[in-house]
């Protein structure tokens, strides 16, 4: 049976391309970091605030645009029955150290299922927000995906397999429509979560982060917002 990639093909194309033969390389002191709150943030608020990410494409192009509000700056993720992906390579120590990831998002449009939502759909694999942190490895069989959804049924704190892979592991983070218009702020501790969906500590480390907006399978409309990502280490 034919299945489309989502973010598999990131990690087996794009990582397992550049981004593993860049995180083989030893990792950079990362000292004085530990004691900072952040390595790297993306409040999308510069000239050119999308210039660092790329984007990979696997059925039509969701649509990312910057928009303001008053003092706001955030990306606008619209799909129209299509699905990709931006994503940033960035080299975080996740075997010594406790890195961390922090964004801010909302849904304004969740995609029309005709079935129960599940975690390990295959026909209706489409989700309003997602967010992934990926660790890719030298060998795919050893790679491992963090992916956080906003769904619109599931229950929060929800973690299940991606039915593309058991190295791919779901976590419902937000389900249904926010109380009010403001964005929901995440704060994970991602060697937390990693042990909790994989039952043992990372044996990589980080080397990209992803968000994704789809709606591919059903053919439907899906519209989320994100705004300021933040990587870090925790403070020791």
């Amino acid at each position: 049976m034919h299945k489309r990639p989502i973010i598999l093909i990131i990690i087996t194309l794009v990582i397992l391309g550049s981004i593993v033969i860049w995180t083989m390389r030893p990792v950079a002191d990362a000292t004085p970091a530990y004691s900072a709150k952040s390595v790297k943030l993306f409040s999308f608020s510069d000239n050119d605030p999308l210039k660092e990410w790329e984007e990979k494409v696997f059925k039509g192009r969701v649509v990312y645009t910057v928009e303001k509000d008053q003092d706001l700056s955030y990306v606008r993720a619209q799909s129209v029955g299509s699905a990709s992906a931006l994503y940033y390579k960035i080299k975080l120590d996740a075997k010594n150290n406790t890195p961390t990831l922090s964004w801010k998002w909302h849904v304004d449009r969740f995609p029309v299922k005709a079935n129960p939502e599940s975690l390990g759909t295959e026909n209706e694999d489409d989700f309003a927000a997602r967010v992934y942190v990926i660790f890719p490895a030298m060998f795919i069989t050893n790679y491992k995906v963090l992916e956080y959804l906003w769904a619109e049924s599931l229950p929060v704190g929800s973690i299940g397999d991606s039915h593309y892979s058991k190295n791919i592991k779901l976590i419902v983070l937000e389900s249904g429509k926010a109380k009010d218009a403001n964005f929901v702020r995440e704060d994970r501790d991602i060697v937390a979560d990693y042990i909790k969906a994989f039952g043992t500590a990372p044996e990589h480390n980080i080397g990209a982060v992803a968000f994704m907006t789809n709606a591919e399978h059903t053919n439907t409309n899906a519209d989320a917002l994100y705004d300021e990502i933040d990587l870090g280490y925790k403070e020791k």
